[in-house]
């Protein structure tokens, strides 16, 4: 009886440790995943302030053109009633 118990244990202690390889080898794909993921989420959220970034400087730019014309505009008018008077 003595070998057997002996064997048996020493079975149930090799199933243990394969047991938790596999989970630590699922732990590290999960781990993996996540990783991936986090990265994609940091390139999305960096591409999205970007394209903020360029679209708040287009629409300032869009809005300082629009003042300058405004401006040279009504410039010319007044050039313009001057040269008259």
């Amino acid at each position: 009886m003595g070998p057997t118990k002996n064997t048996n244990s020493k079975e149930i202690t090799a199933n243990r440790l394969k047991t938790i390889d596999r989970i630590l080898t699922a732990l590290k794909a999960r781990k993996l995943a996540i990783q991936a993921q986090q990265a994609q989420l940091d390139a999305n959220t960096t591409e999205a302030l970007c394209y903020e970034d360029v679209k708040e400087r287009m629409s300032k730019a869009y809005q300082r053109n629009k003042r300058q014309k405004k401006i040279n505009k009504l410039q010319q008018i007044q050039t313009h009633w001057k040269g008259l008077n």
